[in-house]
């Protein structure tokens, strides 16, 4: 029996990416390894232990960002005996989440010839790599390079790294190529992936399959509507959602980039959570959030893995509160939480430590400390009073959770930083006159609410204000917020309006142009494989289908079903498997009235609320009528 391992130098020691910094984790390669064996004769182990052989192979490069590039003239390999390192300062821990797989396999169209080189296009925006069948003569090249943006007959490589150099000054481009020894081959990389909608082959050669990679995990959620910019927004946030999800990591691009920045993360765990059974790979995640902790201070980094990276406290760093939370009540287990208790504490303190009069107003020296995110118009709304409401928001996340894990010397504790900041904002941003935050800027009102703060003239204003404007002025976390806080309070025709538009700043514009996965920016510039601004499509399931669950519920043991019905949307319906079973909810209006038919699983208790009807459902199948 021979045994090899094939070693790639993957997110470990990546030495050519610029884009957010360059970090690497090592300078040298290595294998570890442990084979327990049972056979009739009994049972051995074999393990790692320096006695093995390495040689090269036909890769003579591969980097994550990059490429690969494999020489199939390659037939004497370099061989030598295996050097013993000693292990990193780490605790090994079992792998928990699903490989990256082969999600399924779809077909690409020439839709340009030129020169030699000819232009695919897949239809969609994808992660994963082309397999070739290759017919070059002996010493001839073929390359593949990959892009989402074609301009006329040539691909655009800008939105997705090419202004970012290595430090040999090589533009960042995705590019495999493949040296032929003179026969035919099906060629497919070993250790990239890509990300891309077209693609251009120079050389002999044609695509035999474009795989789509990610990791493999069961689709949770069904969405449908009369309306065809939803169909497409829960549709496509889940496609974008897909095409970032590799390595147990939530990534924000799955190409210039591709880091698990926090704060994309955090604000589109939940519906990740909902849409996907994410399980194992948030636990996996939540893990690597307090892995790159600063153990003596308690900061937060901006990713994780840590890669670099910039951000804030509020939209990023506290990913240590909100993403084991939402784990908490979307999958019924705490054990996260309990097991980082502690460091969720030391983040805390950090932050009142870099806090004056309530509101955060710094974090690392030299570092960046950003409030929103990628605002329609250049981004004014004060970073302190971002980060400072979305600490106070997290704060009651961990009062609710405190009491759960029975601290309750903690509740009063996080009740005393929730009222010294909900003070420092109101000194600073209330207007006491209008009932105003920060002006109501780009979605200020939504922060406050969020966090408890302002009166019934608050939400009066954030809902005048974006009736009128009929369209998102707001960065990623208050796009979220908003929408919530409008379906919450019986503003869903609003919030109808503003996710449906076909002017800049409502999914339906994204749509319009032809995107098949979600926009960095409401402009499109940038990458057009980003994930952060899908938040939203989770009240797709909690407000247009109303599932939900009582406030102290978590796994779904007390579901409330509480549809917000927008008056332009004539029929909607979906389902979500949950910890304890399928929810399916189905409406259609029909006249003055709405037909209803709700599935409850066994183990679930249900109550149905809508306009000022309050009943118990049943488990398993109710069907009833209401008047519109």
């Amino acid at each position: 029996n021979l045994l090899e391992v094939m070693l790639g130098d993957g997110r470990y020691r990546q030495t050519e990416r610029t884009a957010e910094g360059n970090v690497s984790f090592g300078d040298s390669l290595a294998a570890i390894y442990t084979i327990c064996i049972k056979d009739e004769s009994g049972e051995f182990v074999i393990h790692s232990d320096g006695s093995e052989m390495c040689r090269t192979s036909e890769i003579t490069s591969c980097n994550l960002f990059y490429g690969e590039v494999y020489d199939s003239r390659i037939k004497d390999f370099k061989t030598e005996k295996c050097n013993v390192i000693s292990m990193p300062e780490t605790i090994l821990s079992p792998e928990i989440v699903l490989p990256d797989r082969i999600i399924k396999k779809l077909t690409a169209k020439v839709i340009c010839e030129k020169d030699g080189k000819k232009i695919y296009d897949v239809g969609e925006n994808i992660s994963g790599f082309v397999k070739l069948k290759v017919y070059a003569g002996k010493n001839e090249n073929v390359s593949i390079r990959f892009a989402e943006v074609l301009k006329g007959d040539e691909l655009d490589f800008k939105s997705t790294g090419s202004s970012f150099k290595s430090p040999n000054g090589v533009p960042q481009i995705m590019e495999d190529i493949f040296i032929s020894d003179g026969n035919e081959r099906i060629y497919e990389p070993r250790f990239v992936w890509h990300a891309f909608r077209y693609f251009e082959i120079s050389g002999n050669a044609e695509p035999r399959e474009i795989c789509f990679i990610s990791n493999d995990l069961k689709q949770n959620a069904e969405f449908k509507s009369s309306s065809a910019e939803l169909n497409w927004f829960f549709e496509t946030f889940l496609r974008t959602q897909r095409d970032n999800m590799h390595g147990g990591v939530p990534l924000d691009c799955p190409h210039r980039e591709r880091l698990g920045y926090t704060g994309d993360g955090q604000v589109c765990a939940p519906a990740s959570m909902l849409f996907l059974a994410g399980r194992n790979f948030y636990k996996k995640w939540i893990c690597d959030i307090f892995d790159s902790q600063d153990k003596v201070s308690g900061h937060i980094n901006h990713t994780a893995p840590f890669e670099g990276g910039g951000g804030g406290p509020g939209g990023w760093g506290m990913a240590a509160v909100t993403v084991p939370y939402h784990y908490y009540k979307i999958y019924g287990d705490i054990t996260p939480v309990r097991d980082y208790y502690n460091n969720i504490k030391h983040w805390i303190e950090y932050l009142i430590n870099h806090s004056e009069n309530g509101l955060i107003v710094r974090e690392e020296d030299g570092g960046w400390c950003l409030g929103d995110w990628s605002t329609l118009e250049k981004t004014v709304i004060d970073e302190s009073f971002v980060n400072t409401c979305l600490f106070i928001r997290a704060l009651f996340f961990m009062r609710e959770l405190a009491e759960k894990l029975d601290c309750y010397r903690d509740v009063g504790l996080f009740d005393k930083y929730i009222s010294s900041a909900s003070e420092g904002i109101i000194n600073k941003f209330y207007d006491a006159e209008s009932g105003n935050f920060a002006n109501g800027t780009q979605g200020a009102n939504a922060f406050a609410i969020s966090a408890g703060l302002g009166d019934k003239r608050t939400f009066e204003n954030l809902k005048e204000k974006y009736k009128l404007l009929g369209y998102f002025d707001t960065g990623i976390f208050a796009t979220d917020l908003l929408t919530e806080i409008l379906f919450d309070n019986n503003a869903c025709n609003i919030a109808f309006d503003l996710l449906t538009t076909h002017k800049m700043g409502g999914f339906g514009y994204m749509m319009e142009n032809g995107a098949t996965t979600l926009w960095e920016s409401w402009q499109g510039y940038g990458s057009l494989n980003h994930p952060m601004f899908g938040a939203s499509s989770r009240m797709l399931l909690q407000g247009i289908l109303g599932i939900n669950q009582d406030r102290g519920s978590a796994g779904f043991e007390k579901v409330r079903i509480a549809p917000k019905i927008p008056a332009k949307l004539s029929e909607a319906s979906g389902s979500i498997n949950t910890m304890r079973g399928k929810i399916s909810v189905e409406w259609k209006k029909r006249e003055s009235f709405i037909d209803f038919k709700i599935v409850l699983p066994k183990k679930s208790e249900g109550m149905f609320e809508f306009g000022k009807t309050c009943r118990a459902l049943s488990k398993g199948i109710n069907i009833f009528t209401e008047v519109l």
